[in-house]
C-alpha cells in the first residue's frame, strides 16, 4: 500500500489486472458510520424506565429501571445485560453532560440496533414503538472504477476492467485520496478446454496469520491475526471479531475453489466420461460394422471357391462322358489318336 498505512490490502481475485509500479489510486467519497445514539437521559428520565434493545441479527435484551433509580444505575444495567448477551454494542454514560451513548462496534449498514422505550420522547420518540437506527457503508472508487462499500470495505466492481474483485478496506477518517494500491497478478493457468482459448484462473490468497483478519476496526490496535492477545477483557472481545473475520475469509476461499471445482473441473470431467462413452459406442459400432463386411467377404469367396470346383468336378464329368461315348461307338474298330 503507498501513501496511507490507514488503507489496507484485504483481497484480489484471478480477474483483477496487475497494477502498474505507481498502483491504483483509492479515493473516498463518503465514510463509513457506525450506527449510534446519542441522547440526553437524567435520573427522571431513567426512573422506572424499561427498553428493548435488539442488535441486527443479534442478541435481544430487556432493561427495566427501577422507579427512583438514577441515570447511571440503568446505564450500568444496561452494560452488564449487553455484555452477558454478547452483544457487539458500545454502552456509555456521561454524567457531567446526562447522555447515554448506545454504539455498535462495527460499520456499516447491515450493523444495526433497534430500541424501544416505554417512555414517550425518551431516547426513542414514540413509546412502545421500536426504532431502528443503522450505520452507513464506505464509499469510493478504485482506480476510478466504481466500487460497492459493505462497512469499511471497498471491492472493486465485478464488471470493472482493471478492478475486478479488488478489496480494500479504510481506517482513517476524511475524504479524499486515500493512497495507492498495488497488485501483481499471480494467479495460476489451467487449461479447461479443448480450445486454445479455453482457460481459467485460480488465486490462492495467503492463509497466514499475518494476512487474515485484517481490516477490522477495533479499540485493541490489532492489525490482523497474528496480533491479537488475550490480556484484558478488550482484547479477548476484539480478538473474537478478529477471529470471525478470519473465518469469514477463509470461508469465502473455500467458496472460490469450490466454485471452480463444481463448475469447471467437475462439469469437464462429467462432459469427459460421456464422450468416452459416445467414443465407446462408436468404437463398438465400427467394429460390428467391420465384422459383418468380413463375414460378408468371407461369404462370398467361399461361394465363389464352392462354384469353381463345382464346374471343375463338372468339366470333368463331361469329358469322361465324352471318352465313355467314343469307345462305345467303336467296339470292334480301333480308334488312334497318334498320327502313322
Amino acid at each position: 500500500m503507498g501513501g496511507n498505512e490507514e488503507l489496507v490490502f484485504l483481497n484480489a481475485t484471478s480477474q483483477t489486472i496487475s497494477s502498474p509500479l505507481s498502483g491504483y489510486d483509492v479515493d473516498i467519497n463518503e465514510m463509513p458510520l457506525r450506527a449510534s445514539l446519542i441522547e440526553d437521559l437524567d435520573d427522571d428520565d431513567a426512573s422506572g424506565l424499561q427498553i428493548t434493545l435488539e442488535e441486527e441479527d443479534g442478541a435481544i435484551i430487556r432493561v427495566r429501571n427501577p422507579e427512583g433509580a438514577s441515570a447511571v444505575g440503568f446505564a450500568n444495567r444496561l452494560q452488564k445485560a449487553a455484555f452477558s448477551a454478547n452483544m457487539n454494542l458500545d454502552i456509555r454514560y456521561d454524567e457531567d453532560d446526562e447522555e447515554l451513548t448506545i454504539e455498535h462496534r462495527e460499520y456499516g449498514f447491515t450493523k444495526g440496533f433497534t430500541i424501544t422505550s416505554s417512555k414517550d420522547g425518551i431516547l426513542v420518540d414514540d413509546p412502545f414503538e421500536p426504532q431502528l437506527f443503522l450505520g452507513q457503508d464506505i464509499e469510493g472508487t478504485i482506480n476510478d472504477e466504481p466500487a460497492e462499500g459493505d462497512g469499511l470495505v471497498l471491492t472493486g466492481d465485478f464488471k470493472n476492467s482493471k478492478t475486478s474483485g479488488l478489496s480494500v478496506a479504510f481506517l482513517g477518517d476524511g475524504t479524499g485520496n486515500a493512497g495507492t494500491v498495488t497488485v501483481a497478478q499471480n494467479a495460476l493457468k489451467f487449461q479447461s478446454g479443448t480450445s486454445a482459448d479455453e482457460q481459467i484462473k485460480v488465486a490462492l490468497n495467503s492463509t497466514h496469520s499475518t494476512v487474515l483478519g485484517r481490516g477490522v476496526d477495533n479499540t485493541s490496535g490489532f492489525e490482523n491475526l497474528s496480533q491479537s492477545r488475550l490480556t484484558s477483557t478488550q482484547e479477548a472481545i476484539d480478538a473474537i471479531r478478529l477471529v470471525d473475520e478470519a473465518l469469514d475469509q477463509l470461508s469465502s476461499m473455500r467458496g472460490q475453489l469450490g466454485s471452480v471445482q463444481k463448475h469447471t473441473l467437475e462439469t469437464n470431467i462429467s462432459v469427459l466420461r460421456s464422450s468416452a462413452e459416445h467414443l465407446t459406442a462408436a468404437e463398438s459400432s465400427i467394429r460390428d460394422t467391420d465384422m459383418a463386411l468380413e463375414i460378408a467377404n468371407f461369404t462370398k469367396n467361399q461361394i465363389i471357391t464352392e462354384t469353381a470346383a463345382a464346374a471343375v468336378a463338372q468339366a470333368n464329368q463331361t469329358a469322361a462322358r465324352v471318352l465313355r461315348l467314343l469307345f462305345s461307338n467303336n467296339a470292334h474298330n480301333h480308334w488312334s489318336f497318334f498320327a502313322e
